[in-house]
């Protein structure tokens, strides 16, 4: 499996700021998340049901004590003890049967909340160095029209220009300023959601992530990942699952229908003149009349094929998920396309030109604003097509099945 590309930049933080990797990241999602740790002991309670079906079911003791005449007389009086025990041909064996079944159910369920879980938690990390990188240009942006107007607040003291040009540039100041609170405040926010996948909130607002969305990554032909998918999509495993469990409950109903067997060993001692001991030894069979009742018999049978079908609905919807993924990824990889590094160097010295050419006078605040307004523009786009095509290759990931295991992608360490 092919690993995301990153280039390594050191992203513009807060000095209290604490940079944290991708693969540190998941680390300790997968070590302290409160979710996961819970999720994990369904496993733990499915060992323990199975390791519960193996008993034997439980003989029965009974003592009971008789006496038909008088307590004087000491006539009829008795102590009788009785073992018993019921013998069910087949019902332990399969109930061991479904027990596994149930359990490998739920491995396949833990594993397809695993494959959404690692998704979610990368994607959480994705959107985090989005809002990072939108908080350095719009730190960027402030920066320079602070620039501007500390030097149209010496041009007005000098008389080089009016007042309503210094206001001009100190109200685009504070607008910037604002416009970059916000964004600061969004950047905050994501790295909270990164705590609470970290399973701690202390000290989550300093959290920044370290990388970039820049990436380099080729989608293989369709059916590779179509192939992928329908031979490790958990979703699936757990569809062929269910399709197990039902024909274990099937078999273990089918056990318990079979005729059972009653054993009975017991010895009555009567105090009498003279005294004597009663051995008995006997069985019981039931009359299984309830079996006339073909009901739980056909529910079982529909149950059984209800879960295969429920396997090939599972195959189209895995086909439909990857193909939908796949052709996302395309479209979020020809968004990027239209970017290119040559536009953006390119526009960044229009913008400085623009801004060398109002300091000189020659041209008005108003048209250095707008291009400087659209030159952010275009690097917000871009860095929003860059989240896009991550976020689409994490996507096609999850579809296809793919664990995102920490340390390994998507960022280049």
């Amino acid at each position: 499996m092919r690993k995301l590309l990153f280039i390594l930049t050191l992203i513009a933080t807060t000095a209290t700021a604490q940079e944290i990797s991708y693969g540190e990241y998941m680390q300790r999602v997968m070590e302290g998340n409160i979710a996961l740790t819970a999720k994990r002991l369904d496993i733990d309670i499915a060992d323990a049901h199975l390791k519960g079906s193996k008993t034997f079911n439980d003989p029965t003791l009974a003592v009971t004590y008789t006496n038909n005449e008088d307590w004087s007389k000491k006539l009829g009086q008795g102590i009788e003890v009785e073992l018993s025990r019921t013998f069910m041909f087949g019902v332990r064996k399969n109930r061991i049967n479904m027990a596994d079944s149930e359990r490998r159910l739920t491995a396949a369920l833990f594993e397809e909340y695993m494959r959404n879980f690692r998704a979610d938690a990368t994607l959480a990390y994705l959107e985090h160095l989005k809002a990072s990188m939108l908080l350095a240009e719009a730190k960027e942006i402030l920066n320079d029209l602070e620039e501007i107007a500390s030097n149209d607040s010496m041009r007005f003291i000098r008389g080089d220009i009016a007042e309503s040009g210094w206001l001009e540039s100190r109200m685009a100041m504070g607008i910037a300023r604002n416009a970059m609170l916000e964004t600061e405040a969004g950047c905050n926010n994501t790295a909270i959601k990164m705590g609470y996948f970290m399973g701690s909130l202390d000290g989550a607002e300093s959290l920044r992530g370290n990388g970039t969305l820049e990436m380099s990554e080729e989608a293989a032909p369709i059916e590779h990942y179509i192939n992928n998918a329908l031979a490790h999509r958990a979703d699936i495993v757990v569809a062929l699952s269910r399709a197990d469990v039902a024909e274990a409950v099937k078999r273990f109903n089918k056990a318990q229908r079979r005729p059972e067997l009653n054993a009975v060993l017991g010895a009555t001692y009567n105090i009498a003149r003279p005294d004597f001991t009663t051995l008995k030894a006997g069985i019981a069979v039931p009359l299984k009349f309830s079996n006339l009742n073909k009901g739980a018999r056909i529910a079982d049978e529909i149950l059984a094929q209800q879960a295969n079908i429920e396997v090939e609905e599972a195959r189209l919807l895995v086909q439909a998920d990857v193909m939908q993924a796949y052709n996302s990824f395309l479209y979020a990889v020809k968004q990027t396309e239209t970017f290119t590094g040559k536009m953006l160097s390119d526009m960044r010295r229009v913008v400085e030109g623009k801004k060398k050419a109002y300091e000189l006078g020659e041209i008005p605040f108003i048209e250095y604003l707008i291009v400087e307004r659209d030159e952010s523009e275009m690097r917000r786009e871009y860095i929003e097509a860059l989240f896009g095509k991550a976020a689409a290759w994490v996507e096609l990931q999850r579809a296809t099945g793919f664990s995102l295991e920490f340390g390994t992608m998507p960022i280049a360490e």
